[in-house]
């Protein structure tokens, strides 16, 4: 974002520093923003924004499309009072004028940045892994548009890292919800969870403890070999994990885990027929 400002201050600077040097009097506090062009009132918000003063960048830059709203510089007014209030933390004033925007400008020259910084205010308000998880489905549904919709542009990469966080804080919700159920007793409704881990978050790190309480959950309701079928999987594809090594504790009997070779052999279409 601090690349796109300063090409902007570039081309102020080109184009209107005699002007505001020669005429500082101007941008005075008490002259009528009605009298001030497009430029000048532009100027003060990317001033108002260099120095950290994010909301008075943001009414800076509002009155430029008020006040100029067929100007070149309205549109990119209107990101950068959304760029200004995400810097001031008011994420909610933010998402509303990006929605807006996105939904006016859906081809607009700032609309692939638009959806960029709207997935960056939802992110901003991912938190703790208990929390709730709204947040971070919002960000990661945008980060996924941004993927598929502008595969090729930076925000695109930096896109594909957050998706990978994100699916893992949600990996680790559904983990710990699961968890909880089997402390409670509840093994049936935290099977649920561990399915949908499996299913929707299968290159998080939480897959090898999902495998185990899953291993646990089956044996608490009596189901022994799908408890077996779940740590052969734990062991042929994380044979040298914590979670891998602490299953031989589930089964008394370790040769039952030995013999099992037709589970392993299956692992491929394991998940597949699990979830039939």
């Amino acid at each position: 974002m601090m690349e796109f400002i300063k090409k902007y201050l570039i081309i102020l600077k080109i184009f209107s520093l005699t002007f505001l040097l020669t005429n500082c009097s101007s941008t005075s506090p008490n002259k009528d923003i009605s009298q001030l062009s497009d430029i000048e009132i532009y100027s003060k918000g990317l001033v108002a924004l260099k120095k950290g003063s994010f909301n008075r960048a943001s009414l800076e830059f509002d009155d430029v499309f008020l006040n100029h709203p067929f100007s070149s510089l309205a549109s990119k007014s209107e990101i950068m009072s959304a760029y200004s209030l995400y810097k001031n933390n008011e994420v909610t004033k933010a998402i509303t004028k990006l929605s807006s925007y996105i939904e006016m400008n859906p081809k607009g020259e700032m609309t692939e940045y638009a959806h960029y910084l709207l997935a960056m205010c939802y992110y901003a308000q991912v938190s703790s892994e208990n929390r709730d998880p709204g947040a971070s489905i919002k960000s990661l549904n945008f980060f996924k548009l941004i993927r598929t919709k502008y595969p090729n542009t930076k925000y695109a990469k930096d896109a594909k890292l957050k998706i990978q966080f994100l699916k893992n804080t949600l990996a680790k919700n559904e983990l710990n919800i699961g968890k909880f159920y089997l402390r409670k007793g509840a093994p049936a409704s935290s099977i649920k969870r561990f399915k949908f881990i499996l299913q929707n978050y299968q290159n998080t790190s939480v897959i090898p403890e999902t495998l185990f309480r899953l291993s646990e959950a089956f044996l608490l309701i009596g189901l022994k070999e799908e408890g077996i079928k779940s740590t052969a999987v734990l062991n042929y594809n994380f044979p040298n994990n914590y979670w891998t090594k602490l299953s031989k504790n589930l089964f008394k009997n370790r040769s039952e885990l030995n013999h099992k070779e037709d589970a392993e052999l299956s692992i491929i279409n394991y998940l597949k027929d699990f979830f039939n």
